[in-house]
């Protein structure tokens, strides 16, 4: 995906949501307010952390148990802020962006 800027990140993290979560829509379909517990997305703890696992592989970095207890996880955005807020606290990975690109955005 080569350089990605901060404000990148959103579409990112929400293409990681749309397709862990099998949820075939757009990632800009995806809205920052939905609730991570809405019928749409049926968010559990066991999907939770499968997202932040997949987040971890994708995009290089790791997120700390600390920062998601931390976190107030309830919509779309506080996933997004998340991650963005884990991404800018290691070496790069902001303007980096995604370890890989197997998202194909």
């Amino acid at each position: 995906m080569g350089k990605s800027s901060s404000d990148e990140w959103p579409t990112m993290v929400k293409s990681v949501v749309v397709d862990v979560l099998d949820l075939g829509i757009e990632p800009g379909e995806l809205a920052d307010d939905l609730s991570l517990y809405s019928s749409t997305l049926k968010m559990d703890s066991m999907t939770l952390l499968h997202l932040l696992v997949t987040f971890e592989s994708e995009f290089g970095f790791e997120i700390d148990d600390e920062d998601v207890m931390n976190a107030s996880l309830d919509t779309v955005r506080s996933l997004v802020d998340l991650v963005v807020d884990v991404a800018g606290r290691n070496q790069g990975a902001v303007a980096a962006g995604p370890a890989n690109d197997s998202l194909g955005a």
